[in-house]
């Protein structure tokens, strides 16, 4: 009976464009509404029956909850899924639904680029007022030895990039917002830091070659991101055999505050999914504190409330580790 119950659930034509949407990306109810063209309670509905089905799975943050398929369907779903996934794209309605997909994914990112262009000149105030500096250090001193080349992820005005400069061979930001680098490329100029570069693009698209740095930071920077596993994963492809990634984010919370003020996508992140995302990214050791500063102190008031920032550092197999892996894969 579970797989007539499968079956029906994708027995709606609508059902499977819905099914198509949420398979490409994590949407909420209003997105997947955009992208499907249809009413509000008739995509409700039909998630509902994909959750039911075991298709879908929902994640609230805050007071929006976003749909994505399931990693962990149950046999006959996956068996479903597996066999209709490659022919999703053949149906013609989903085609003009990827076309609006596509638009919906661009606002998303142009609302977070708008909001960083909007407030580099006042960055290094608001960054300040949001965590002290002793999260740089803490960052930092998960990394040994000097004499590196480091990158900075999602690097702002620079404050990190340069810090790390001070001990590394080269020290390379990248950030989205062409004003934050705008400014960074300044401040570099006037302190004529020469072993300092930055670069303009997406975290979820680093413009860095595979295996070309010895460590990657990324300190408050994941949940302003649609996919922070895509960005961990890329974050661990640019990182050399041996190499580590350092991360400094928020504990996962409930202050729906920082979405509404400072734009963010993401409500924290628990222990549990970061280390589940750095493992699916290659690494194989991952450690995981927190530092006891919190965000938002300054601006915690009217209701709002500072949140802890956890640190964690994953390393990547070294080219030994590589090896035996591989040579183990083979027998």
């Amino acid at each position: 009976m579970d797989f007539v119950r499968t079956l029906k659930a994708l027995a709606d034509p609508l059902r499977l464009r819905v099914l198509a949407a949420v398979a490409e990306e994590e949407l909420t109810v209003g997105e997947v509404q955009e992208v499907v063209v249809s009413m509000q309670s008739s995509v409700s509905r039909n998630l509902a029956l994909l959750r039911e089905a075991g298709f879908v799975q929902d994640r609230k943050e805050g007071t929006s909850v976003y749909f994505s398929v399931r990693a962990d369907m149950p046999a006959a779903a996956r068996e479903l899924f597996a066999t209709l996934q490659s022919r999703l794209s053949e149906i013609p309605e989903v085609k003009r639904d990827q076309a609006r997909l596509a638009e919906c994914r661009r606002r998303r990112l142009q609302r977070s680029e708008s909001y960083f262009e909007s407030v580099a000149g006042d960055w290094e105030r608001i960054r300040k007022s949001y965590f002290d500096d002793r999260v740089t250090s803490l960052a930092i001193e998960k990394l040994l030895p000097r004499d590196l080349v480091l990158a900075d992820i999602g690097c702002g005005t620079g404050s990190l990039t340069f810090e790390l400069a001070r001990f590394a061979r080269q020290a390379i930001g990248v950030d989205l917002s062409g004003e934050m680098l705008r400014r960074a490329r300044a401040i570099a100029k006037e302190r004529q830091m020469d072993n300092v570069e930055f670069r303009q693009g997406d975290v979820l698209k680093l413009p860095l070659e595979s295996h070309s740095v010895d460590a990657a930071f990324c300190v408050m920077v994941l949940h302003f991101l649609p996919d922070p596993a895509r960005a961990i994963a890329g974050l661990c492809r640019v990182v050399r055999p041996g190499g580590s990634v350092i991360l400094v984010d928020l504990v996962e919370h409930k202050q729906q505050w920082m979405r509404e003020q400072m734009a963010h996508q993401w409500l924290g992140f628990d222990h549990g999914s970061i280390e589940s995302w750095f493992r699916a990214a290659g690494a194989d050791s991952i450690d995981y504190d927190l530092t006891g500063s919190y965000a938002g102190e300054k601006l915690a008031r009217n209701g709002n409330r500072p949140v802890e920032i956890f640190v964690a550092r994953a390393s990547l197999p070294g080219k030994r580790d590589l090896a035996a892996k591989n040579a183990k894969g083979t027998k």
